[in-house]
């Protein structure tokens, strides 16, 4: 099984075109995540993620971890 995100598809959804645009939205919020972790996790490179920034994620995107993350069956 792999973890998968959906960024990218709730970026779009939400009218966000870029992560330099999601993290400036971040940073209006008063929240930070580094530039190198959503570019990661973007590009689904990443093997672990901070609680927080999961709820950062969620707070901006106004969804769930559910709506962000979804878990794929390999075959």
């Amino acid at each position: 099984m792999q973890v998968k995100n959906r960024l990218s598809i709730l970026m779009a959804q939400n009218g966000i075109r870029s992560v330099s645009e999601l993290q400036r939205m971040i940073r209006e919020h008063g929240m930070n995540i580094s530039r190198r972790t959503l570019d990661k996790f973007y590009n689904n490179e990443s093997n672990r993620l901070d609680m927080d920034t999961l709820a950062t994620l969620c707070v901006i995107l106004d969804c769930g971890i559910g709506d962000l993350l979804e878990l794929i069956k390999e075959s």
